[in-house]
């Protein structure tokens, strides 16, 4: 087998054209615009997704100061579908959790805060736990997983998962009413 050797001003150009599509879209990302309220009009953002058939951005923010959190998810279909979350302080905008994409979506929750001045209460992720052997419609479990803050570190840190068999999954709409009795309340609902 030949190598071929680029010269070195070929080289330094394919890396800067592909940094340069790596910030393209973190910018077009970033042109959504940030309303203050419902009404506002902003600019027509670039595409998000433009590779994928459809795609679906939401962002959360609990009022009045009883999460420091914000709650994101991005929901891309082709042939299936998958969702991706991610939680992030509000102050500093520092990630906190993010969860891989998964076939299906999932719940992600933010319990009571203890107090006024608790910003951080714990998040709650119940997502399909799909086996190496499980077809794309059907996980053979959930991963429910209690994240608690950590005041020392200034993260979330992961509890030990608990996996429900699909056969005693209780469905989206009684684990959300389930989820409020414990005083856990949605930032994205199942599916």
């Amino acid at each position: 087998m030949r190598t071929v050797a680029f010269p070195r001003a070929w080289r330094t150009a394919a890396l800067a054209a592909i940094a340069g599509s790596a910030l393209t879209v973190g910018l077009a990302a970033a042109q959504l615009g940030d309303p203050r309220g419902p009404g506002e009009a902003v600019a027509q953002p670039a595409p998000l997704c433009a590779q994928t058939i459809s795609c679906t951005y939401a962002e959360r923010k609990f009022p009045g100061g009883q999460s420091g959190y914000r709650f994101q998810s991005l929901n891309v279909c082709g042939a299936n579908c998958t969702t991706q979350y991610w939680v992030s302080d509000v102050e500093s905008g520092k990630p906190l959790l993010s969860v891989d994409p998964v076939r299906g979506g999932g719940y992600v929750a933010v319990g009571r805060a203890a107090s006024q001045e608790d910003t951080h209460p714990a998040v709650r992720v119940i997502v399909p736990d799909y086996g190496p052997t499980d077809a794309a419609c059907c996980p053979s479990g959930y991963k429910d997983t209690t994240y608690t803050w950590s005041a020392a570190t200034g993260a979330l840190v992961a509890g030990t998962p608990t996996v429900i068999p699909s056969a005693q999954f209780p469905g989206w709409e009684a684990l959300r009413e389930q989820w409020q009795g414990q005083e856990f309340f949605p930032a994205f609902p199942g599916a």
